[in-house]
């Protein structure tokens, strides 16, 4: 075992597959190699806890947060109606999320070691990014949604990733100490997502990183990064108008208070409807939810008779009525978390990113220092970000919810980091 341990320490192998793990997180395929790297991120951790050479310092308010969460997922998956779908969901999902947030929070101390993840991260979404212009000719892309996704493996949610990845790079970007010509690539992979983000053609994504990223510009104070991104983003929009002149007609409804109140395509997509069912779900188990796990929303809709009660005419018998298993989504992060765990499983969510947004304001102030600006920078573009993704999406698990742990426990890291006495001497 000590010769295990001493070979994982010099080659340093949880950092290695680690980052494989984090680098194919946007590809919905090569399952195989992202399972197997996580199992061998698991095996290490756990030999370091046979170990004890992990320590974890259960005091602490983001710590106390997520193993409140633990336990709410966990209490709502016993008391479901679906116990066995929930704690599938959970093995799927959660496991992975709080085996991750442990491995970094124990394996990195400094801005400088997470330098790996940030790659990683940065560079999985920027080699989709290649690999989206290499199978796809400029023509599919103008017409990115008119496309069927079926034999386009690398078109579906691309734009979805954008709200992730562009404000995490952002942050990165203006926090670290790399060289120019590693900025310099950074900064182009910035921007050909960007543009990729806008051909995808979403809405509320390109509203939701647009705005995580101006506000991290702005508490950088990088005005003229704003002033050219402005002029960018006309001349951008003028070249895409010329080859494609309806590129931009869907976000004309974003100006149309008609488009917030209405359940047609060129609305909310059925969302009021959508919404409407399951805040009549959530009703009828307030307290812990139906149970860990979005994708048993229609059958709740049709074991519990919600179906026969709603008007057989109305949009939203349409929409459970037509959505099995898997297919019918809350479409809101907040309706999403009620669903599954309840106000008990709501107020555990929104505890622990709380401190992850104490923890990014409180360094307010604090001299310039890699970490601190990420706290600064990073955080508050990315968690505005995540925000607004989430009016109309319910990103906590699956990959999204990978990456936000992820993204957490590097916030956490890089706080310890700035409160240890060596960083205070360091800086101060």
């Amino acid at each position: 075992m000590e010769r295990l341990e001493e070979l994982i320490i010099k080659y340093r192998l949880t950092p290695v597959f680690l980052a494989i793990y984090l680098f194919m997180q946007p590809f919905k395929q090569m399952s195989g190699v992202r399972n197997t790297a996580f199992v061998l991120v698991l095996l290490i951790f756990i030999l370091k806890l046979a170990r004890k050479k992990v320590s974890i310092d259960f005091k602490d308010r983001t710590i106390q947060g997520l193993a409140a969460l633990i336990v709410a997922c966990v209490l709502s998956a016993a008391l479901s109606p679906y116990p066995l779908d929930s704690f599938d969901f959970i093995r799927k999902n959660l496991a992975y999320q709080a085996v991750i947030f442990l491995v970094v929070i124990t394996e990195f101390k400094t801005f400088d070691e997470l330098k790996p993840v940030f790659y990683a991260l940065i560079g999985g979404f920027a080699f989709l990014s290649i690999l989206v212009l290499l199978n796809n000719n400029i023509d599919v892309l103008l017409h990115w949604l008119d496309e069927p996704n079926k034999g386009r493996p690398f078109l579906g949610g691309y734009s979805l990733y954008a709200t992730f990845y562009i404000p995490l790079a952002v942050g990165y970007l203006y926090s670290s100490n790399d060289s120019a010509k590693m900025k310099g690539l950074i900064i182009f992979f910035i921007v050909l997502e960007f543009i990729l983000s806008v051909l995808n053609n979403h809405r509320t994504q390109i509203v939701a990183f647009t705005a995580g990223v101006f506000l991290s510009t702005l508490l950088a104070k990088k005005y003229k990064v704003i002033a050219a991104g402005i002029i960018f983003c006309i001349i951008s929009g003028v070249v895409i108008l010329e080859m494609n002149p309806s590129a931009f007609d869907r976000y004309k409804t974003l100006l149309n208070p008609r488009n917030y109140v209405s359940n047609d395509h060129e609305g909310l997509n059925d969302r009021l409807a959508i919404w409407h069912g399951t805040v009549d779900m959530i009703e009828d188990r307030p307290i812990a939810g139906w149970g860990y796990g979005w994708k048993k929303l229609s059958w709740v809709a049709r074991d519990k008779g919600y179906i026969e009660k709603w008007d057989k005419s109305g949009r939203t018998h349409l929409y459970f009525n037509d959505n099995g298993y898997g297919k019918a989504n809350p479409h809101n992060l907040v309706l999403q978390i009620l669903f599954e765990i309840g106000i008990i499983g709501l107020l555990a969510f929104l505890f622990f990113w709380a401190t992850i947004l104490y923890k990014s304001i409180s360094v307010f102030g604090k001299r310039f220092s890699p970490p601190a600006s990420f706290l600064k920078y990073g955080v508050t573009g990315m968690l505005l970000s995540y925000a607004l993704i989430n009016y109309t999406n319910g990103l906590w698990e699956e990959s999204s919810g990978v990456l936000m742990m992820t993204f957490a426990a590097c916030s956490f890291v890089l706080y310890r980091q700035l409160n240890s006495t060596a960083e205070e001497k360091q800086w101060h």
